[in-house]
């Protein structure tokens, strides 16, 4: 089976790039081989007629067309994909899959991974990906061979579209405001000139004229003289970076452009494809933020903060697609950049218990998070027997994060604390700001400089061959696939030290830092990463790998697929101080895991009765830990403000995978399916929390196993009315009910008899201890990030003639652990409850005297008003750790194709 070719054909010449309310480049379809309009399972059934378009795999998946992206209005994968069967998004940009967070998921594009820009993940945020570039995106939930042996909750693999059928051009832009941001006052700092765009100007950069210095030196009064020392603090970039203030903040507003041509000739046909994006949001957060401890009455706080936050974010993208149609062959050439900007100010304001006091911690920061992808992809198909057909890639993904120049500031309150009681907002009232001191010497001040750089390279090749042998029909396949990843990660933290005069310390904190204050005797930077940790790491994994599989009908009414993957991996972690001055500096492989596999996968499908089948699936898989997670010493997150300690003695985690799913179809996009699945998990990677002297951090460990178990439903119907009621409306308009729910139960073992292997340091070195489970996991436990109710329930109406269509969306996703209990010291785990969100969508055509002149769609986003919230509970007592308001989102998108 040609599963690019089927998958890519069903939707690529009846979609557009930027998603209009309509199709606007695309030849017109045959309505007898229409594309596909539904997000359901993707089958084939050889000798029963079931009226579904997505034919591409026997496996159990989930399909998101262009269609379904038109009906929600979701402008990124990851939103989109929260409507999907059994699926999840964390943080907004991660996919939990049948209750199993992003660790156990893996993201292809066009069948080649992707590099990841995320310093503490492989997982690709698809946040990233606009809607408006792609063509399909395909969740399978049960494992076949010719897909990466890393799969436990499903794989995503989301494919662009080439080849338009006649030339085209369009443009979009798209505005949007919410209740709680738009137009109101928001927390923000200068930054530089170019923020606007995305790209920074170098305000942030380390200074030029020293950087000889940053690669070759650490920067403290034990390396450098005080004249020079004094001429780098100096260099860095002031109260541009330093002072935050208010303003208002403006409405979102974005703009896309795409254009296509298709030039035949007379033996093959030439396609081009180019699309940009640009777009530019804000965010203001306003809520609470807390850590609790467990005193004899249940959880105190531990400290309370009202949190303020506003973020920019800037996204821009950019497509080309050529390709090359010869006979039976096509040959394509993929560039995709996909690039996010975030500008960051915070503020927190509340008491800290461990300082016994008020205060206030004001944060700025900006992160560059971009994807660069280039592949070179072939797709043949040969005379020889029934169509012997090849498919080729080669792909190069490179990823990066980097955050240059965040500032962190640090004040105590110095002013009638009884007046403030537990009104914490009540700190960031104007008359109180000269009553907040910068903490003295160097624990009022931070500054950080952090990278990440992700490498993938790939090459792969699938051979399948259809044969008739014994009176039946078979579907042999076979591939190779290799990929190398290498990561490199650092961060490098300074500080100003020195005594701060009394009448200093109130002051604006540019003018604390200004130039004639720092020199030896007041302030002198001093970079202090690398004393308890070290501040960088590199990690590699290389995946060598083939398959055997095929695809038979045993009988008129019974179809296998089986077949078995063999994988060779091996993965390597050192971690290191910076500078690097010669090979020495480096790690020995401090973590290090070879493990070859194989991997077998069968599915069996029933067709017992017309339009009905029933599949059965097996399958066994696996999961790696994350570099980080490998590297045995303590990590400081930016991110989190938490401390964190890798594991050289991880293992691979194994899977076994069993699942079953009646499906029917009754009509054209109506349909009702029913499944079950199972998976039995062996070492999965949990984390655990650890005290390091007075401090808690976070490690990881393998638990002895877990389980997970799971049902789901979707169905799906269209109504039409038109013979009930007489009003002209109902002649063209059609009603759609799309809902789907899945629950999802999990549980982690650790019973009398079972141990874990543990990480401690000893010597300079990182030393195997074994302790009894019980100690580190509740028996029990469910597994992190994963919801026990799923639901989406979609209604709307579609009129094709006149391309209108309206529909009110609503997502649930139930509470689920967003970081687990500490045994140790008996807190409970933090648990999230995401909003209920529903919202509206409406698109139509737009026209003037009887032409069309654009499409529109307006969405109104979380109507209910809905905010976010994670606590900690025991007993009767609960403290908020996270909560802050989201507001509703009104949205306009208009595009005009020439």
């Amino acid at each position: 089976m040609n599963h690019h070719r089927i998958a890519l054909s069903a939707a690529l010449l009846a979609s557009t790039v930027l998603v209009p309310a309509s199709a606007a480049w695309a030849q017109e379809a045959d309505p007898s081989a229409s594309a596909p309009t539904q997000t359901d399972d993707v089958i084939v059934v050889r000798y029963q007629y079931v009226p579904d378009d997505k034919r591409a795999t026997s496996e159990v998946s989930s399909f998101l067309s262009i269609d379904d992206i038109v009906t929600t209005g979701d402008s990124d994968i990851a939103s989109a994909l929260g409507r999907v069967t059994g699926l999840s998004v964390s943080e907004g940009r991660y996919v939990v899959v049948r209750g199993l967070n992003e660790r156990y998921s893996n993201t292809l594009i066009n069948g080649s991974p992707l590099a990841s820009p995320e310093p503490l993940r492989r997982a690709v945020p698809l946040d990233l990906f606009p809607t408006s570039l792609i063509s399909n995106t395909l969740v399978q939930k049960t494992y076949s061979p010719r897909f990466p042996g890393e799969f436990g909750g499903g794989l995503v693999e989301i494919e662009t579209s080439a080849l338009p059928e006649e030339r085209f051009l369009e443009v979009g832009v798209s505005f949007a405001a919410d209740t709680i941001t738009s137009f109101d006052e928001g927390l923000t700092y200068d930054g530089g000139d170019d923020d606007w765009t995305g790209f920074e100007d170098g305000t942030r950069d380390w200074p030029a004229q020293f950087a000889d210095i940053l690669l070759t030196e650490n920067i403290g009064p034990s390396e450098q003289d005080p004249v020079e020392l004094a001429e780098i603090g100096r260099n860095l970039e002031n109260s541009r970076l330093w002072v935050q203030f208010e303003e208002q903040i403006p409405g979102d507003a974005g703009f896309s452009l795409s254009a296509g041509d298709r030039f035949d000739f007379d033996n093959f046909s030439v396609g081009v494809l180019a699309a940009v994006g640009y777009d530019n949001s804000w965010q203001t957060e306003i809520g609470r933020r807390g850590k609790a401890r467990v005193s004899s009455g249940g959880l105190t706080p531990r400290s309370q903060f009202a949190r303020t936050s506003t973020a920019n974010t800037v996204e821009t993208n950019g497509m080309f697609n050529l390709g090359v149609e010869f006979g039976e062959h096509e040959v394509q050439a993929l560039a995709l950049v996909l690039r996010s900007t975030e500008k960051e100010t915070s503020s927190l304001l509340g008491r800290d218990d461990d300082l016994d006091s008020l205060v206030r911690n004001d944060a700025n920061a900006w992160f560059e998070r971009q994807v660069y992808t280039y592949q070179l992809s072939g797709d043949h198909t040969f005379d020889l027997g029934e169509g012997l057909n090849v498919e080729w890639r080669a792909a190069t993904s490179d990823a990066s994060r980097y955050a240059p120049n965040q500032r962190r500031a640090f004040y105590e309150f110095d002013g009638d604390e009884s007046a403030i009681g537990d009104n914490f907002e009540l700190l960031g009232d104007s008359r109180y700001a000269g009553d907040f001191l910068l903490r003295n010497s160097g624990d009022g001040n931070t500054i950080t400089f952090s990278r990440v750089d992700d490498v993938t390279d790939d090459i792969g090749f699938d051979v399948t061959l259809p044969v008739t042998l014994g009176g039946m029909d078979w579907e042999w396949s076979a591939g190779y696939n290799r990929m190398d990843k290498e990561r490199v990660a650092f961060a490098r933290e300074f500080r100003f030290f020195g005594s701060i005069p009394a009448d200093l310390r109130g002051s604006r904190i540019d003018y604390i830092f200004a130039d004639q204050n720092i020199l030896d005797s007041r302030f002198r930077l001093t970079e202090v990463g690398g004393s308890l940790s070290p501040e960088a790491y590199r990690g590699d994994l290389e995946v060598e790998a083939g398959y055997i599989s095929t695809d038979v009908a045993l009988t008129p009414f019974l179809r296998a697929a089986a077949g078995v993957r063999f994988e060779d991996g091996e993965q390597t972690v050192d971690t290191y101080n910076l500078p690097i001055l010669d090979a020495s500096d480096f790690g020995d492989n401090e973590g290090f895991i070879s493990e070859d596999y194989a991997l077998p996968a069968v599915t069996l499908t029933w067709t017992f009765a017309e339009n009905m089948q029933l599949r059965l699936g097996y399958s066994e898989t696996i999961a790696r830990p994350q570099f980080r997670e490998l590297g045995p010493t303590t990590f400081f997150n930016t991110e989190t403000d938490e401390r964190f300690r890798g594991n050289p003695f991880l293992t691979n985690t194994e899977i076994t995978n069993f699942d079953a799913r009646f499906e029917w179809y009754f009509g054209r996009d109506q349909f009702f399916t029913a499944g079950l699945f199972y998976k039995e998990l062996e070492s999965p990677v949990v984390e655990y929390i650890l005290r390091e002297g007075e401090t808690l951090a976070t490690s990881f460990l393998n638990a002895p196993s877990a389980e997970l178990t799971g049902f789901e439903v979707e169905f799906e119907k269209r109504f039409d009315f038109s013979d009930r009621f007489e009003a002209a409306f109902w002649d063209d308009a059609e009603v759609f009910v799309k809902a789907n729910y899945t629950f999802t139960d999990s549980s982690m073992a650790a019973g009398d008899g079972d141990t874990v292997i543990l990480s401690e340091p000893a010597g300079g070195e990182a030393v195997a201890a074994t302790a009894p489970a019980s100690g580190f996991i509740a028996d029990g436990q469910t597994l992190q990030g994963q919801s026990e109710h799923l639901a989406n329930l979609q209604i709307g109406w579609e009129e094709p003639a006149a391309g209108r269509r309206t529909a009110f969306l609503v997502n649930f996703t139930g509470e689920r652990t967003r970081a687990l209990q500490n045994l140790a010291v008996g807190l409970p785990e933090v648990v999230e409850e995401p909003p209920v969100m529903l919202d509206f969508v409406h698109s139509r055509e737009l026209e003037f005297r009887g032409r069309e002149i654009a499409n529109v769609r307006f969405a109104v986003r979380n109507l209910l008003g809905e905010d976010y919230v994670a606590t900690q509970s025991a007993g009767n007592s609960s403290i908020e750790v996270d909560s802050y308001e989201i507001g509703t989102t009104f949205s306009i998108n208009l595009s005009r194709t020439f």
